[in-house]
């Protein structure tokens, strides 16, 4: 027994020694990590700051109808190849979406062809879209819409 209260008296003696650094001394003065209150609630005068509720920021403007970043003949390439692989046999194959878009004729506003993320990211402007398409083989433009060249009636469901 005399080992075991060896080790209690161990510990007993060594209870204020702690693992890691001591600890710092309090910080006294300077910042106290407090943010001062807003202006307008402030008792004291303050130069240079308002003193009426905040106010509310103007609304941004409004984007032009096309910001294309890049050059409009790199824009009309990447949305008539991104507008053809949305219309090739491999992704009509899979996409159920856009046939759910397709009216009796195969035809695609497109609106709804111009809310698709990819084409978003290239353009807004629906005429630059239509503009785009004119010398596609895959994909025909008429009145504001668009549908696969020749083999729309395969892509059809039906409701």
């Amino acid at each position: 027994m005399a080992g075991f209260h060896g080790q209690q008296d161990f510990h007993r003696r060594h209870a204020h020694r702690q693992w890691g650094p001591p600890p710092s001394p309090p910080h006294y003065g300077g910042f106290s990590g407090y943010a001062l209150p807003p202006p307008y609630l402030c008792t004291v005068y303050q130069p240079g700051w308002s003193y009426g509720p905040p106010q509310p920021m103007p609304p941004a403007p409004s984007p032009p109808p096309s910001t294309p970043r890049l050059g409009t003949e790199i824009v009309t390439l990447l949305l008539r190849t991104q507008i053809e692989y949305y219309f090739s046999e491999d992704n009509l194959a899979r996409n159920v979406h856009l046939k759910m878009q397709m009216d009796e004729e195969g035809w695609v506003s497109v609106h709804t062809i111009a809310s698709f993320p990819r084409v978003k990211r290239l353009t807004n402007d629906v005429v630059l879209i239509l503009r785009s398409l004119q010398p596609s083989p895959t994909v025909e433009v008429e009145d504001g819409k668009m549908r696969r060249r020749g083999t729309w009636k395969k892509w059809l469901i039906r409701r």
